[in-house]
């Protein structure tokens, strides 16, 4: 042999000896080091879990009134790991089903095939040893006819399931919200720290998606064990599912069914179009939110089963009013002369006016080129504050505005360099919660918007690009010229110098309108609780305590303090008394609406506020508490494209109102006050609710919504809750008289422009 041989000999020795170890060190890192891993893999490959749902926890109003429970429903549902074991692959079977349910076999089949990345819904997510639904709310005579004849419906079962029922239709829906199939997505991020499934339905609106956790509770899984031609061998383990907590709420479904009908059919008297409108009900003392209702709403049931592509188009449509989204705390506007509270306290706080001043409310206030002026264009001469509030004279309040402006330096264009500007009024409106999210305990809420002056340069810097080109090529999509021209004059100044915090935007802002303040009805209802409480701010909060299933366990959800007022309880008091003076006092905007209330009894604070909106209709804003001696409540209304704040607002707050205190029909609120206990759980499971526990849903009307087959919530003019007493009506249980016979003029209907005709035109003031 040799050299030559010897070393190849020796190379192929070493490749033997290399691959030898390579693989030794292979199996050790298989069998030692991931041993342990590859045996779960293994395990996984033959156990197959089958998923039984725990039963949600119901969502129950202040009193034990069912606003989301459970109902019972019979389905059928289709094994296939059964019926894939036939010759036919269950064809036959499917054909005789099919019958027996009304449903084309390709349907069925749809149903029951597994989803992938290619097949989309309708498809099965869950695992292919659960029997997967084909048919819910079956008739008792087609169940009869799988469960008498397991030889001709082989892997067919018949039984019955808990079904989310939403018992009061479209009341409420924005803040119940509503449940999905979990996504893939949420499956990979968080199926194993919050025991998702496949298939699993989790809460992703509202209340459903905030305390998700707590009313899910935990699946039940059966683990079986399967061979390798996917054979059920056994059963592994099996743990019980764990019904989830009930959940108990600040929210009255009395106070919020009044809420929903005054809206409904002051939306209805204005008629045409997708209007919209919302109202807040606060319990000043806690933040507990009593009512929080929207137009147009919609019903949550559309999506129990899964909506449709186009249902849920319709539902996200703007030319129906967008009735997904909640207009309560999900939009913002300009709140005009509701924000005078915000005003009066810079003057006084901050400013050194005092209560029994007087200042000269005259008829314009002229700030370099442009001239300012109140409602009509009216004037009062010397007066207080108190009575400013009351008729709500802007130049007041205009001339403040700018005197803090020029204090910080005006335009700030010369040479400076400048002081920090005090920005009184900017920093008391974020102080009273605008420009931040209020915390309350629903998903997309929004913060609104308060711009000072280095928001004001950003914004400039982020859109110069687009005012200049604006500038130069107009605004061709404008059909009418003459306002195209004025655009296009605004983006040619915008372009050059708008970065400036001008005098009109501070004299804007002070009174409430401008671009340079958006706030959302439930941040003006915080705020005006704050006012009525003394100065402290809570987070509005919808849950009151999570209950568990036996009721033996209570979990307080208690009220969270978010901020004081900078403001001495003496000028609180001063505004309060202003407010109250607006419903009561001669000239005070809301005075004609509240002619016939009973002040003496429950008197009533509030501000009317009609904010501009360039191109469309004013905005119609009435903010409010009571008992303006003692308060209780706050009741904000807005009401976009509508008019003055007294003539639509200021009417729905008092309907509101009345059903708190009992005016002309059972109280809502026996006493005027939230229950202090829980409703307690039934040993058979159900809350002990009041009248309306078994209230079907509000009427809809397709005048407020636009499309009244898919948009539900507006309510039919004349239309009376069931279980409440109409005005005409003896009121048993009212804490106040019927004020009114039913044969009482029209105006006293509470809505409508006919209902404020007094106080617009006797006011005599800014927009009220």
């Amino acid at each position: 042999m040799n050299d030559r041989m010897r070393i190849r000999l020796l190379i192929l020795r070493v490749l033997v000896l290399s691959l030898l170890v390579t693989l030794g060190a292979r199996l050790w890192v298989l069998q030692i080091l991931d041993g342990e891993r590859y045996r779960r893999v293994a395990e996984t490959n033959r156990v197959r879990e089958v998923v039984t749902p725990a039963t949600r926890g119901m969502i129950v109003d202040d009193q034990g009134q069912p606003l989301v429970r459970n109902r019972t429903s019979l389905v059928i549902s289709v094994n296939r790991s059964t019926i894939d074991r036939q010759s036919d692959k269950g064809r036959a079977v499917l054909d005789r089903l099919a019958t027996v349910i009304g449903t084309p076999r390709a349907d069925i089949e749809q149903r029951i095939r597994f989803c992938s990345a290619t097949v989309k819904a309708p498809c099965w997510n869950g695992s292919p040893y659960q029997p997967v639904p084909v048919a819910k709310d079956v008739s008792s005579a087609q169940a009869l006819a799988v469960i008498e004849h397991p030889d001709r419906f082989p892997g067919v079962s018949a039984d019955l399931q808990a079904v989310r029922e939403y018992p009061n239709g479209s009341l409420a829906a924005h803040e119940l919200g509503y449940l999905a199939p979990v996504s893939q997505d949420q499956l990979d991020d968080q199926g194993g720290e919050k025991g998702y499934h496949l298939n699993s339905l989790i809460g992703v609106s509202g209340l459903e998606y905030t305390y998700d956790d707590a009313l899910r509770g935990a699946d039940g899984v059966e683990r079986l064990e399967v061979d390798r031609f996917g054979r059920v061998a056994g059963t592994a383990s099996t743990t019980d599912p764990v019904s989830g907590d009930h959940l108990v709420l600040n929210l009255d479904l009395d106070v919020q069914r009044a809420a929903e009908q005054a809206l409904g059919k002051t939306l209805e008297s204005l008629g045409g179009g997708a209007r919209a409108a919302s109202a807040v009900v606060l319990n000043v003392r806690t933040g507990g939110v009593v009512a929080l209702a929207s137009l147009p709403t919609y019903n949550p049931s559309v999506f129990v089963g899964g909506i449709s592509q186009k249902d849920y188009s319709a539902l996200s449509d703007p030319a129906n009013g967008t009735p997904l989204l909640s207009r309560a705390y999900q939009g913002s506007a300009a709140a005009g002369s509701t924000f005078k509270v915000v005003s009066t306290a810079v003057a006084m706080q901050q400013m050194g006016a005092k209560g029994d001043e007087k200042f000269d409310c005259a008829p314009t206030l002229q700030v370099g080129d442009q001239i300012f002026h109140n409602f009509d264009g009216s004037s009062a001469g010397p007066i207080t504050l108190h009575q400013s509030l009351v008729i709500s004279c802007d130049v007041i309040f205009d001339k403040f505005a700018y005197d803090a402006w020029v204090a910080d330096g005006g335009l700030r264009n010369g040479r400076g360099p400048y002081p920090e500007p005090k920005e009184y009024f900017v920093h008391m409106a974020e102080a009273m919660g605008f420009g931040s999210r209020t915390g309350i305990d629903l998903p997309g809420e929004t913060s609104g918007a308060v711009v000072d002056r280095a928001d004001a340069k950003k914004i400039w810097e982020e859109l110069k690009e687009s005012y200049c080109r604006r500038a130069q090529n107009g605004y061709p999509e404008e059909p009418d010229p003459v306002k195209a021209e004025r655009y296009r004059k605004y983006a040619a100044e915008a372009c050059v110098d708008g970065y400036l915090y001008n005098a009109g935007a501070a004299v804007q802002f002070s009174i409430g309108q401008g671009q340079y303040l958006s706030v959302s009805p439930l941040q003006l209802a915080t705020a005006y609780a704050a006012i009525a409480n003394g100065g402290t701010i809570y987070q509005p909060t919808l849950a009151k305590a999570t209950i568990s299933p036996d009721g033996k366990r209570t979990k307080l959800i208690e009220p969270t303090v978010t901020g004081h007022l900078p403001v001495s309880p003496e000028i609180l008091a001063y505004i309060r008394g202003g407010l109250q003076g607006v419903t009561t006092e001669a000239g005070g905007t809301a005075s004609g609406v509240f002619a016939d209330w009973p002040s003496d009894l429950v008197p009533v604070g509030g501000k009317t506020g009609t904010a501009e909106v360039e191109g469309k209709g004013d905005t119609s804003w009435f903010a409010s508490f009571a008992p303006a001696n003692d308060p209780q409540f706050v009741v904000v209304v807005s009401i976009p494209e509508s008019g003055t704040g007294a003539e639509y607002a200021a009417p729905v707050a008092k309907e509101i109102y009345k059903a708190l205190y009992g005016v002309g029909q059972p109280a809502a609120l026996p006493g005027g006050v939230p229950p202090a206990d829980l409703p307690e759980l039934g040993r058979d499971g159900s809350f002990g609710g009041g009248a309306g526990t078994t209230a079907g849903p509000a009427p809809s009307a397709q005048g407020a919504a636009g499309q009244g087959t898919v948009v539900q919530g507006a309510v039919v003019q004349g239309a009376v809750a069931p279980g409440v007493a109409g005005p005409e009506a003896a009121a048993p249980g009212a804490v106040l008289p019927a004020l009114w016979p039913a044969s009482g003029p029209a105006a006293h209907s509470g809505t409508g422009p006919a209902a404020a005709t007094s106080a617009a035109g006797g006011a005599g003031r800014s927009p009220p």
